[in-house]
């Protein structure tokens, strides 16, 4: 049987410093596996997030992975500030890329900085597109809303595409975001996610009950 991990989302705790200090160490205590960091720049997503410049004073209050999602334009530009900023997961999204050979590029510079390189396909994306990516990745990341907005319902097609990529790659983490609660975990777990991606849901409930939850929902 796989093991559930839980990544709580930054996304529910904004931007202020304060707050995202107290919700790290709140879910730290109660037993998330990750950190997931939101990171959009207000231009591939509306909304605009945290970014590098928490990292330092958030690693003081916990030791959990830094699972980073950069929602965010030309990423090339930024990515060295995450790798030493300690982001322990960097993952990107496929959609920022006009080009394979320049996101294939990207993926082998932050494995060379010895990180793991995930890879997001957002909700509109034919899966498929995973299958030239997929040999240069620890993690797919697939989005079960629409990147850019917290609160949304999940969308089943994700199942789908998480039986697609598992059917790719046995070994493969497979991570899902949006609209995950304690039923749509179940759902993913038995459709092959590993690890689960939850904002609201813990944000709004007893962060230590949700957790639990989350990671009892193994299939």
């Amino acid at each position: 049987m796989r093991k559930v991990v839980v990544s709580a989302s930054s996304m529910p705790a904004g931007r202020n410093m304060s707050s995202q200090l107290e919700y790290l160490q709140r879910v730290t205590n109660y037993g998330t596996d990750m950190y997931h960091f939101d990171v959009m720049d207000g231009t591939y997503t509306k909304a605009k997030t945290l970014d590098y410049t928490y990292f330092e004073q958030l690693r003081e209050k916990s030791a959990v992975l830094f699972d980073t999602h950069l929602m965010i334009n030309r990423p090339e530009k930024v990515i060295m500030k995450y790798i030493k900023h300690g982001a322990d997961i960097i993952t990107v999204q496929y959609e920022t890329f006009s080009e394979p050979a320049d996101l294939i590029k990207l993926l082998k510079k932050i494995k060379k900085h010895k990180k793991m390189v995930g890879l997001a396909i957002d909700l509109d994306t034919k899966i498929d597109v995973i299958d030239t990516f997929i040999k240069y990745l620890d993690i797919v990341l697939i989005m079960s809303v629409k990147t850019g907005k917290g609160g949304q319902t999940f969308n089943k097609s994700a199942l789908k595409k998480i039986k697609y990529v598992r059917s790719l790659n046995p070994e493969i983490l497979i991570e899902v975001d949006g609209g995950i609660n304690e039923d749509t975990a179940s759902q993913c777990v038995r459709a092959g996610a590993d690890i689960l991606v939850s904002g609201t849901f813990i944000y709004n409930n007893d962060a230590f009950e949700a957790i639990q939850q989350l990671k009892g929902k193994n299939g």
